[in-house]
């Protein structure tokens, strides 16, 4: 079963990162762009978290650019999300959400939420970024 997930995560994960890699790694600043709202950017992430935890998948990839959608799907998040799921357990509570701004390779600004969130099981942190559009392009889970 954990050679499962681990399979999973990789495949998946490595098509994440690899979309939201240019999202994080050109710039580094911790102010929020103007346009960017810290509220709404933790509602929006908590909203995303909410989906993924209720096995809402289609509504998760709805909050997700375009680019995201095609390179995770969702029956490619469903899957991840359910083997995810059978290791973490039931939610428990968020323990923190911290938001930072960042500058994309092209130097677009975007949002970034760091949620920790508790589970039955253990601890799962979700680094979630966002566009100015407020859609997901980037999506991380620890």
């Amino acid at each position: 079963m954990k050679a499962k997930w681990k399979n999973v995560v990789k495949k998946t994960g490595i098509m994440i990162l690899t979309i939201a890699a240019g999202a994080l790694l050109a710039g580094c600043s911790s102010k929020l762009a103007a346009g960017f709202d810290e509220d709404s950017v933790k509602k929006s992430a908590q909203e995303l978290i909410d989906h993924l935890t209720a096995g809402e998948y289609q509504e998760a990839v709805d909050m997700m650019s375009q680019t995201t959608q095609g390179a995770l799907p969702v029956e490619d998040l469903s899957a991840l999300m359910e083997t995810a799921k059978e290791q973490t357990g039931a939610f428990q509570k968020y323990k923190s959400i911290a938001v930072v701004g960042q500058k994309d390779s092209s130097g677009t600004d975007c949002a970034v939420a760091v949620a920790a969130v508790s589970y039955e099981k253990g601890m799962v942190t979700y680094t979630i970024s966002f566009n100015m559009d407020m859609e997901v392009i980037g999506l991380w889970m620890k």
